[in-house]
């Protein structure tokens, strides 16, 4: 049994790290007084930053971001367990050279740091289908509408982390937390 995993909002909280660093850099290098609309979706309408301004935030810390995300909670565990029990864990990951030197190296030093057990990593994807197609992922976790449903099409078992700005999903099977992933595959793949 091979099981894809997304890395950001699915195992680390990088959109929260990405608002506060956002809000630092804001006051910091900006001279601005930080986050302006708490409820815009997307974190640069946040800050009130004009067209550009994202990129260039992205260029300065973007890496960082990623380098010090927080592992959410019980992620290492229930990756672990399902590892040690004999699960492929391949990690399918969107993060892209465009702000980061090298997006392989930060996953894997980031996984190593958290004592995360993988049998694979990808990164610099798509949709994140193909890789589930080659390496024949029978279930797959991401926190992204639009990767799920890419995957769901290919006729693989989805499951979507919720996050703030996925509440409103309804077409696939949602998990709040990694002990109910754990659940989902206990009861699904005898786990």
């Amino acid at each position: 049994m091979t099981i894809g995993i997304d890395m950001d909002d699915t195992i680390c909280s990088t959109n929260e790290r990405i608002i506060v660093e956002a809000d630092k850099y804001d006051k910091e290098v900006l001279g601005g007084t930080g986050i302006k609309d708490i409820n815009a979706y997307e974190f640069s309408e946040m800050m009130g930053w004009p067209e550009g301004m994202k990129g260039q935030f992205f260029s300065d810390r973007l890496e960082y971001i990623m380098d010090n995300a927080e592992i959410k909670p019980g992620a290492k565990d229930v990756i672990n367990t399902l590892y040690d029990r004999g699960f492929n864990i391949i990690f399918i990951s969107f993060r892209k050279g465009k702000y980061i030197k090298d997006p392989y190296k930060l996953t894997k030093n980031w996984l190593d740091r958290n004592g995360v057990k993988y049998t694979k990593i990808y990164v610099d994807t798509g949709s994140k289908v193909d890789e589930c197609i080659k390496e024949g992922v029978n279930l797959f976790i991401d926190d992204k509408e639009s990767h799920c449903e890419d995957v769901s099409s290919a006729g693989i078992d989805v499951l979507l982390f919720t996050n703030a700005y996925n509440h409103d999903e309804k077409r696939f099977r949602r998990v709040d937390t990694w002990n109910e992933v754990l659940d989902y595959v206990e009861e699904k793949y005898n786990g």
